[in-house]
């Protein structure tokens, strides 16, 4: 007998909740052994399970549930062992999972497109909490940008696909089950032509005073304040909250154009009207999540303010490098008031060191990344449904890589601090993050040793793998223990590193860095009172 995989059944778990696991098991004939999970937080295990499993002839999934005395919000590492009825190991395997009241406290956001008739949505939904997802943008499921709830059951969208309002319901309701949140995708200024032509004071003007368009089959309207298209579209907004069970408005818009008119000529300062249509959401509907696409970064500063529960940034080659990454990043969360950032970038499946290397960078600033969406497909361009297969090999990583995320929640997701210009030598080549969360320090080493100067959306060579990274701390940090974990290797437990006081500095050797690996310091006091 072989155990092949562990997972959780949810992307995320509430307070008090029967946590659920499936294990994948191989047996040669019919067998009985035992499966011993040990449930730990940061580096203490907090809880041992042992379930007795019976198994047949060949592969199998096997549902184990358990209850926690959890605190929320946190992660969790669950370490599995199946062992024989001789009592002999045979196979281990690991997973996480984390407890949140909300989802929005760590989103980590995922896409579906198909809305066709009849569709099934549980092994999509099964596949996604593998990634821990807790989020679904529900991407282009709407009937016209201008009447987002169809006549009738079937439709059809402005692109020529069948869609079923029946199958919608349903993956909401699929997404639920799983502790997944639906959020409606919608365009706060994009009404289809026929609309837009039949309401032509209502539309978006350029500086010449033509109407503006998207492409060649949407037409853009005014979204300034008080506007007749935005009454129209608030409406909209409520019939679709009112009529489905989503819990949220993903908003979008097209990046172009940055300055509009009305068809008076009056001026109309796009940024701002943004901003004020998120408050007019907010206060229509204040339980709904509301998230509003900053594409290329723009206008970041008017929505940082507003009150949408997370800042959503779509990347462009205009911002082609990593540090353009890092920067963005951050000062998202910075304008925001250290709300999380989710950043969309479109990487081709095959481009597998820039996926791992704006992985780590994103997820270790206390971000996330839309990547993963229906079943085994990966978000490679703007419009959602030209998503690309994902080779087992990269599913794997990733399956680790957010594992890894969620187990680590703490030091890793939003609520954790960033320590500004904190006195640690590396070696050259390599980007630190260093997040403090109580009398926790995480350092968190991103490897461009190699890359550097390279871009996220040119293809490149992986990062040079570095063994013995040596590390030197300040004298006053007071390090109770150190350990060392990494999703670039299969075991993504923490091991201890010893810890070398000989002279003014504290100095650490962390055994390998391939893309991203952390040291996480037990301090002997909160580092707060030093650095902020």
């Amino acid at each position: 007998m072989q155990l092949l995989d562990l997972y959780p059944c949810k992307g995320s778990y509430q307070p008090g909740e029967v946590i659920t696991l499936e294990a994948e098991i191989v047996s040669r004939g019919a067998s009985m052994g035992e499966l011993s999970l040990t449930c730990t937080h940061l580096a203490q295990a907090v809880e041992t399970y042992n379930f007795p499993v019976s198994l047949e002839d060949g592969r199998q999934v096997q549902r184990i549930s358990f209850t926690l005395d959890s605190e929320a919000p946190r992660g969790y590492g669950i370490e599995a062992e199946l062992v024989d009825d001789l009592g002999n190991e045979t196979s281990v395997e690991s997973t996480a999972f984390d407890v949140r009241e909300s989802w929005l406290n760590y989103p980590r956001y995922g896409f579906l497109t198909d809305f066709q008739p009849n569709r099934m949505g549980d092994s999509a939904l099964n596949w996604l909490a593998r990634f821990h997802i807790n989020g679904l943008q529900f991407y282009d499921w709407q009937y016209r940008h201008d009447q987002l709830l169809p006549p009738e059951e079937a439709y059809t969208d402005p692109l020529g696909r069948e869609l079923s309002l029946t199958t919608v319901r349903n993956l909401i309701e699929n997404a639920h089950e799983r502790g997944i949140a639906a959020m409606a995708y919608l365009a706060v200024y994009a009404a289809s032509l026929p609309f837009a032509e039949g309401h032509q004071v209502w539309r978006l003007f350029d500086d010449q005073g033509q109407p503006s368009n998207f492409e060649d089959f949407l037409g853009l309207m005014d979204p300034s304040p008080g506007s007749p298209w935005v009454d129209h579209l608030l409406k909209e907004c409520e019939r679709t909250l009112s009529g489905l069970p989503f819990d949220g408005l993903h908003l979008d818009q097209y990046g172009e154009p940055k300055i509009g008119f009305k068809e008076s000529g009056e001026p109309i300062d796009l940024p701002a009207a943004f901003q004020t249509f998120i408050e007019s959401v907010k206060e229509i509907r204040p339980e709904a999540s509301v998230t509003f696409n900053a594409v290329k970064n723009w206008p970041i500063d008017e929505l940082a303010k507003a009150p949408q529960d997370f800042v959503y940034i779509e990347l462009w080659p205009e911002t082609p490098t990593y540090l353009d990454v890092f920067e963005i990043v951050h000062g998202g969360r910075a304008k925001s008031g250290g709300k999380p950032v989710v950043i969309a970038q479109y990487i081709p499946a095959e481009h597998v060191a820039n996926i791992r290397l704006s992985d780590a960078l994103i997820l270790s600033l206390g971000s996330s990344r839309i990547e993963l969406g229906e079943e085994g497909r990966l978000l490679a361009d703007p419009y959602f449904p030209k998503h690309q297969p994902i080779q087992e090999e990269l599913q794997q990583v990733l399956q680790r890589t957010y594992d890894f995320a969620v187990r680590y929640g703490e030091l890793i997701g939003p609520s954790a601090k960033t320590l500004e210009d904190a006195d640690i030598y590396l070696p050259e080549g390599l980007l630190s993050v260093v997040r403090r969360q109580g009398d926790w320090v995480a350092l968190h080493l991103i490897n461009f040793t190699g890359i550097e100067g390279k871009h996220w959306c040119d293809v490149h060579p992986p990062p040079q793998k570095l063994l013995d990274l040596s590390i030197s701390l300040p004298k006053d940090w007071n390090v109770r223990a150190a350990w060392f974990a990494s999703p670039d290797v299969e075991q993504i437990g923490l091991t201890r590193l010893e810890i070398n006081n000989e002279d003014e500095r504290i100095h650490i050797v962390a055994p390998s860095l391939e893309y991203w690996s952390m040291v996480a310091l037990e301090m002997e006091e909160d580092l707060e009172g030093k650095h902020d």
